[in-house]
């Protein structure tokens, strides 16, 4: 027992004390990116082959300045940038790992302007930077593996609270607020959780038995138990599950043996207080991108702030994310 806990708690201080140096140094950085991504066998990111070696400077014979990697087999080189979400970003490596460090180890997230007070940059390099990180901690939902056992199904409404504008005689509408354009609707995000599992959110239009119904088939065995509340989108799609049980907020019960939706109760708390107190205002538009922020550090929850790390510069590899769509056949 006490091996394992020393094992443990060596790879923890190793990433950790890694960090400090990353962040200041853009080559310990580069070496920093390569050991979590590629470990001990460095590899070509196009054809996987491990024929590879580091390019160096003729003059000098150090490394070279651009931290280049030559391929033996598809003769090209690449760096670690190649085929991640930081690819063709001019923003030092440095600053991608204390991103990544300070987005996996704040409980609530961190805001694109505390990492432009950080690093220096940009506040529009800072936002879309922690955008690509968002996308690289997102996880594709296009085929995904059924929750069973014991899950629970919540909604909740997210947005600013509305707010009156006060009757002006010289305005010739005595009440503005009833206009649509200012009286913008709170936006339904949906969630899902195996109990003592991961999490997983949905932006619905409507909270209705369609919509529900939907998410519910998508991500759910039907030989699961789906506990939620007496919202009645649940009433219909309740059937199709082993047992459906309902606990009833209204009347004010939230527990009544295993049957209650505190996990997405505590979920949509940790969701809003990151809202509210770290990022302040979410559009719509990206707001599935934050919601996957906070789905990653859920499902990573029983980890420590360095393998959590480690996980999100993993799971960059593959994507991309553009600032504008590339236009097809454009020079």
């Amino acid at each position: 027992m006490n091996r394992k806990q020393n094992k443990v708690g060596g790879a923890k201080s190793s990433i950790v004390a890694d960090v400090p140096l990353a962040c200041a140094d853009e080559e310990r950085a580069v070496e920093f990116m390569e050991r979590r991504r590629w470990g001990d066998e460095p590899c070509c990111p196009r054809c996987g082959s491990v024929a590879v070696s580091k390019m160096k400077d003729r003059k000098t014979g150090e490394r070279n300045r651009r931290y280049l990697w030559y391929c033996r087999d598809c003769k090209r080189d690449y760096t670690v940038r190649i085929g991640t979400v930081f690819e063709d970003s001019r923003i030092p490596l440095k600053h991608w790992c204390f991103a990544f460090w300070a987005a996996c180890s704040s409980k609530k997230g961190v805001s694109a302007k505390q990492i432009q007070r950080q690093t220096g940059l940009s506040y529009k390099s800072a936002l879309f930077m922690m955008h690509r990180i968002r996308h690289a901690m997102s996880t594709d939902y296009t085929d995904p593996p059924k929750l069973t056992g014991i899950v629970e199904a919540d909604e909740t409404f997210i947005g600013g609270r509305q707010k009156k504008r006060g009757w002006n005689r010289n305005m010739a509408d005595p009440k503005p607020w009833a206009d649509p354009a200012i009286q913008k609707p709170k936006i339904p995000v949906m969630a899902i959780i195996q109990r003592g599992g991961e999490v997983r959110t949905a932006i619905i239009p409507k909270v209705n038995a369609e919509n529900v119904s939907r998410v519910l088939r998508a991500h759910v065995d039907p030989s699961a138990r789906l506990m939620t509340d007496e919202q009645r989108a649940y009433y219909m799609i309740g059937r199709d599950f082993a047992d459906h049980q309902r606990v009833s907020h209204y009347l004010g019960e939230y527990a009544r043996g295993d049957a209650h939706c505190n996990s997405c109760e505590g979920f949509f708390a940790l969701v809003k207080r990151g809202l509210v107190g770290t990022f302040h205002s979410v559009s719509e538009k990206h707001l599935h991108r934050y919601l996957s922020e906070f789905e990653f550090r859920w499902n990573t929850r029983k980890v420590d702030d360095g393998e959590r790390t480690e996980r999100a510069i993993r799971k960059s590899e593959g994507k991309r994310l553009y600032y504008r769509e590339p236009v097809e056949g454009a020079a």
